[in-house]
């Protein structure tokens, strides 16, 4: 009797400690899918937290039950709660001791496929390489997701074109993959930034056809405008600008943007300027706006309407790519301004026009033409020389026309020879004939 109760009660324990671990392994298990719910969700901070708790749950598992079933379980969740969360080292140690403790676990395969991806992450892409090539060797089912992520990885380090190959290449031979809506967005992407539009449009207009959320599909639609904008098929973009503007405020911008630089290719001026003038946002599409209509202004020859629209894009947005053109633009308009007073002598007014052309605007061609006019013009002045002398510069550094500059240095010594101009010029033949 005495021995059925002892018996009796080692059961009941040993069901009450296995009733223990599991309750702890589960709990590991609930908070890590909360987890990556969570982090699907954008809730980063809630993400950590369970994170942390499925970390802490499987940890207690190994240490309290190092035998049970559940261990090898509990060692993947801490390593891809670690992968989740960024922190690869950890990930990869976790992995490792998976992979050591129980190689027949069926985790194993799993276990190193993330560990590759961590070693991909954490910088190490040559052990990377070996660990997934073993995985597409021995596991084709895991096949997909390492070849996924190694092209995704080409294209993050900068090398672009290996990495659209390779997606291609991935998107043929597994053209029902579940990561079909990434890869072919990704193409559409890498292409836009390779500047292939007509390749970008295609792979956008196909990743519309898949991708579910109506929200994201706005937004390829908008790069699709963007697309046939570079394109220059502008009525295709008011087609396809129309079809989205209204759907999602965020985007209206943007679009009206779009739109009325496909009306101004169009010449049709006033509704191009009645979509630009909605745009009034302190951002990048509002300074693209202003300066789309300062442009429009300035070209009609009002310079006091294009200035006040250079300023507000300026002031929208100083550090967007229209921000510093209108910065350009209103340098060049003072000094047309300035031309027109009597402050200046007309070889000044001249030469300080060929300056903002050259070192404000850029516009090489145009600062060469003027500084010749000012040689020609004004060869008496003080101008003269130094107006010859930013032409070789041009020529020589911008242009890498060295025959052509040295034919202007020689200009300037034959015509100028006492001047500093004429003393630099000799230097530079000088060191031009040593580099020979």
């Amino acid at each position: 009797m005495k021995f059925l109760q002892a018996l009796l009660l080692v059961l009941i324990l040993g069901l009450v400690v296995g009733c223990a671990y599991f309750n702890t392994f589960y709990n590991a298990r609930s908070y890590y899918r909360s987890a990556l719910l969570l982090k699907d969700q954008g809730q980063s901070a809630q993400a950590k937290a369970n994170f942390d708790k499925a970390i802490e749950k499987s940890a207690l598992v190994i240490s309290r039950w190092p035998r049970s079933r559940w261990v090898d379980d509990a060692l993947f969740i801490i390593g891809k709660s670690y992968y989740e969360q960024g922190e690869y080292r950890r990930a990869i140690k976790s992995f490792e001791q998976l992979e050591v403790a129980f190689p027949g676990s069926s985790f194993v395969p799993e276990a190193q496929l993330y560990r590759g991806l961590a070693l991909l992450r954490a910088g190490e892409p040559g052990a990377a390489l070996v660990v997934l090539d073993g995985v597409r060797a021995r596991y084709p089912r895991l096949r997909p997701i390492a070849e996924f992520n190694l092209a995704m990885h080409s294209i993050a380090i900068g090398e672009e074109d290996e990495g659209i190959d390779s997606l291609l290449s991935f998107i043929k031979r597994n053209p029902r993959s579940s990561y079909r809506r990434e890869v072919t967005r990704e193409l559409a992407e890498g292409y836009l930034r390779l500047k292939d539009y007509q390749s970008a449009e295609q792979w956008f207009r196909r990743y519309i056809e898949v991708e579910p959320k109506s929200r994201l599909r706005a937004e390829a639609e908008v790069k699709v405008a963007e697309c046939l904008l570079k394109q220059e098929r502008y009525n295709e973009v008011l087609g396809m600008a129309r079809q989205v503007l209204g759907k999602y405020t965020e985007l209206d911008e943007n679009l009206r943007v779009i739109i009325g630089r496909a009306y101004l290719a169009l010449e049709r001026e006033d509704e191009a300027l009645a979509t630009l003038l909605q745009v009034r946002g302190n951002n990048f599409y509002g300074a693209a706006a202003a300066f789309l209509i300062g442009s429009f202004y300035e070209a009609q020859g009002d310079f006091s309407r294009a200035r006040v629209y250079y300023d507000s894009a300026r002031l929208r947005r100083s550090d967007s790519e229209e921000g510093v053109l209108a910065l350009k633009r209103l340098a060049l308009l003072a000094a047309l301004a300035d031309d027109t007073t009597d402050r200046r002598d007309v070889s000044e007014k001249k030469f300080l026009l060929a300056e903002v052309y050259n070192l404000n605007l850029e516009d090489y061609d145009n600062a060469l033409k003027v500084y010749q006019e000012v040689a020609d013009s004004f060869p008496r002045s003080g101008w003269a020389p130094k107006a010859l002398f930013s032409q070789a510069w041009i020529l020589l550094r911008r242009k890498a026309d060295t025959l052509a500059a040295v034919a202007v240095l020689k200009k300037i010594i034959a015509n100028y020879p006492d001047t500093e101009y004429a003393r630099e010029s000799r230097r530079i033949l000088t060191q031009l004939g040593t580099e020979r």
